[in-house]
């Protein structure tokens, strides 16, 4: 879910309040700012590939039509 602008907002408002006062963590959130720029905005974003999706809608799939296959069945 993203964030609105407004929250951003307030978060940035945040960190340069949070930067200011403890130096420590300024540093630390440059790192992560390194880190990001080199990985791009998507670092934490979750990487799925194509068969696994295709092998969780198969699993859906049979866990709906099997328990109706053996109420049907019996």
């Amino acid at each position: 879910m993203e964030l609105t602008r407004r929250e951003r907002q307030m978060l940035v408002e945040i960190e340069k309040g949070l930067m200011r006062r403890d130096r420590a963590l300024a540093r630390r959130f440059g790192a992560l700012g390194a880190v990001e720029s080199r990985l791009g905005p998507q670092r934490f974003a979750c990487q799925v590939s194509l068969l696994e999706i295709v092998v969780v809608l198969v699993v859906a799939v049979m866990a709906v039509i099997l328990p109706v296959l053996v109420i049907l069945g019996a």
